[in-house]
């Protein structure tokens, strides 16, 4: 039953009687039903007002029902109704008493004070509550007009915070501005002192081309005066003024040359996370693979030196590139060493030996991606690598990690360290192992520098199959083997100390050698290094202090010379390629038949050709 919110009412016997009596026989209900109007009567007194009918007018507000043909047993039971019927009247009248004045019985529950009243004092009570009620409304009309002025007082305290901030950004902002234009100032102060001191330096090479321009017109105006005056010149006087042509032209382009080297580029680097300091200014010379003199007089003296000097400061001829420079970036190297073309021809591996890391390029030479570069004794570290090769399968990439007497196994797609062969421990006892290549049954040669011998490693294991030299002069032995190189069959040893090349075949079976001690042009070495051999079988061998690379034919005549020297001898064939080189050490040729050499020297390049 429902309870009202504010008492929980005790019904009268007479009120209650009433509301149990069906509107139509005055008697209690019996068996009472709902019709779709909502009023309630008897089953009985529903039975006699259809009487056959189909339908049902509510006697009460008049409204006409359809009977179901089942009749009207359909028309729901009114439960509430049944409840009440169910419970005896005389439970639901109050005996108690009065719990505030005890006089008089009670009538109802006081939700205010949870007792039991009669009427009298449950309007007294209600007056209280009405009293306490309009209080309590009073008290919030007034907290709400508090709460207001608090409101008010707050944001006024925030907004006056937000006018102290407002100001200490300007305060900052008019300081920082202060401080970017006196750094601004100051840089241009130094900017304007390091452009006066380049422009001297500059000014000091002009002067000196001055002089020489005097020279050279003079040179000019008596040339043309004798071939005017049609004197009867000597062919051996042509070719004196051609020459001093030649001279003037070079002494030309020293100055250009030398002004380009003299002079150092401004490079400003700006600091972003420092507010206080907007930047610094500094010289940075131009790249240039090799110093060289500024001076631009030349005495008889001097004139075959100058000439060596001058001859290194061309550029490459046609057809001749050169990739990288000293450093530890991307395409920058510190004493390249070994190199290795992939077996499908599409990349570089190049031993990067004093950075202690790989550099993969592609085939023309753009850089791919680096090994960290770590130094060190762990799994993935190296200590000074010397040279490289790829197996048969174009997956593996082996490397030999001179310092610390072992090979190291990187996978090709990753650039990965996949395994290590040798070490301290191994039965191999690897010493400063240096040149390393693989046969077509990925076989691993090592020149075994330290130990003057040449080991031969299964690469799928890592075991040991043979070897063969130790350390002398005859043929077999070696005196610091440095770089091998294996096809067609043969092996190919430079023989570093001995300043010769050895041939064997792939079991160690000594075939010739070529080669001896000089700077001569018959076939003479100042200590060989890198090696390798083409698709016809030629030898080309890097002479390393001569500064030139020499080709050999399959039997080991002398072939051709790259270099920049010109020729002592007749045969002018035998140099069809000037290259200036500096230190000349690993070296490797496509089966297109581009050579690739690396240079240990100052410059810290590639030559391609």
């Amino acid at each position: 039953m429902a309870i009202n919110p504010e008492f929980r009412r005790v019904v009268n016997y007479t009120d209650l009687e009433a509301l149990l009596e069906c509107p139509l026989c005055l008697d209690r209900f019996d068996q009472p039903r709902l019709i779709p109007c909502g009023h309630t009567y008897c089953t009985k007194c529903l039975n006699e007002l259809c009487a056959g009918n189909d339908t049902v007018i509510c006697p009460q507000c008049r409204k006409e029902h359809d009977v179901p043909s089942a009749g009207i047993t359909v028309f729901p039971r009114n439960l509430s109704y049944q409840q009440l019927l169910d419970i005896r009247t005389e439970q639901l009248v109050s005996t108690r008493q009065c719990q505030v004045c005890d006089k008089k019985r009670a009538f109802s529950d006081c939700l205010h004070c949870h007792k039991a009243v009669c009427l009298d004092c449950k309007q007294m009570h209600r007056r209280e509550l009405t009293t306490t009620t309009d209080s309590l409304l009073l008290d919030l009309i007034q907290s709400t007009d508090l709460c207001k002025d608090a409101l008010n007082t707050e944001t006024t305290a925030f907004l006056t915070h937000c006018d102290t901030v407002r100001r200490q950004i300007s305060v900052y902002a008019k300081e920082t501005i202060d401080l970017i234009k006196q750094q601004e100032k100051q840089l241009k102060n130094d900017l304007e002192q390091m452009v006066a001191q380049q422009l001297e330096s500059s000014k000091k090479i002009l002067v000196n081309f001055e002089k020489n321009k005097e020279e050279i017109s003079k040179f000019v105006r008596s040339s043309k005066q004798k071939i005017e005056r049609n004197e009867s010149l000597l062919d051996e006087q042509y070719i004196e003024i051609q020459n001093n042509i030649t001279k003037h032209m070079r002494t030309i382009q020293n100055v250009v040359t030398a002004l380009k080297n003299k002079r150092k580029d401004i490079v400003f680097t700006s600091n972003p996370r420092r507010p206080d300091c907007l930047g610094e200014l500094n010289l940075t010379p131009q790249v240039s693979p090799t110093e060289h003199s500024t001076s631009l007089s030349m005495s008889a003296d001097d004139k075959n030196h100058h000439q060596q000097q001058q001859q290194q400061q061309l550029a490459p001829i046609s057809g001749i590139r050169q990739v990288g420079q000293w450093g530890n970036g991307p395409m920058e190297f510190w004493c390249p060493c070994g190199l290795a073309i992939t077996r499908n021809n599409e990349h570089l591996i190049v031993i990067d030996s004093w950075n202690h890391r790989l550099q993969m390029l592609t085939i023309d030479g753009q850089f791919v991606r680096a090994t960290s570069g770590t130094k060190g004794r762990g799994f993935d570290e190296l200590n000074n690598p010397r040279d490289v090769c790829v197996n048969t399968s174009n997956e593996w990439i082996i490397v030999s990690d001179s310092g610390n007497h072992r090979l190291v196994v990187y996978d090709l797609k990753h650039f990965q360290v996949q395994r290590i062969i040798g070490g301290k421990d191994s039965q191999l006892k690897l010493h400063l192992p240096y040149g390393i290549c693989c046969d077509d049954n990925d076989a691993l040669y090592v020149c075994d520098r330290g130990n003057h011998r040449i080991v031969v490693i299964r690469f799928d294991d890592g075991v040991f199959l043979r070897q063969w030299g130790k350390k002398g002069v005859q043929h077999g032995e070696f005196d610091t083997p440095d770089f091998i190189c294996c096809r067609q069959n043969v092996v190919a040893v430079s023989d570093f100390n001995n300043h010769r090349v050895q041939v064997f075949g792939l079991d160690g079976q000594f075939l010739f050698t070529f080669g001896k001690i000089g700077s001569g042009e018959t076939g003479e070495f100042r200590y060989p290094r890198g090696i390798a051999i083409d698709d016809e079988g030629f030898f080309i061998v890097a002479d390393w202090v001569n500064n030139r690379l020499q080709l050999f034919t399959p039997n080991g005549e002398l072939s051709a010379i790259v270099s920049d020297k010109n020729s002592d001898t007749s045969n002018d064939e035998l140099i069809p390629l000037k290259v200036a080189f500096d230190r000349p050490i690993g070296l490797t040729v496509s089966s297109q038949g581009v050579v690739f050499v690396t240079e240990w020297g100052r410059s810290h390049r590639i030559i391609i050709y």
